[in-house]
């Protein structure tokens, strides 16, 4: 376990790391809770196992999955932009009983994937994945 987690891991990939243990915690809860199996959610699994193991083809996964969230978050964007402009009253999102706002919850999801792209595409993240230690 020590080999697996080191204290050379850039604070990039740390913080990246960090968000996909919690994204891999949500996608249990989902799973477990709606029995809900999709790539989205638990296509973090093999990403963060490669991550952490420094497995040759952690890059390739890495830019499928930011491809997949990015073309997913589009998608829902125009669909509610198209909605929006039909019926603005019935475009809201509620869940467990709590009306979500729409923007800021975009930003936030605007926020987490620009953040991905910019591990993912850093020189930091190549060096620390192609720098795999005996």
């Amino acid at each position: 376990m020590n080999q697996i987690v080191q204290s050379t891991m850039p604070l990039r990939v740390k913080a990246l790391v960090c968000l996909y243990i919690l994204l891999t915690l949500i996608a249990l809860w989902r799973m477990t809770t709606f029995y809900a199996f999709d790539l989205l959610t638990l296509g973090v699994l093999p990403l963060l196992f490669g991550i952490l193991t420094r497995a040759a083809w952690t890059k390739v996964v890495l830019f499928v999955y930011l491809g997949l969230q990015t073309m997913g978050l589009v998608a829902m964007s125009t669909t509610a932009i198209i909605a929006y402009q039909i019926t603005p009253d019935d475009v809201n999102l509620v869940f467990q009983g709590y009306n979500i706002p729409l923007i800021p919850l975009w930003l936030v999801l605007v926020s987490l994937i620009g953040f991905q792209w910019w591990a993912g595409l850093s020189k930091v993240m190549t060096q620390y994945l192609s720098s795999k230690s005996a």
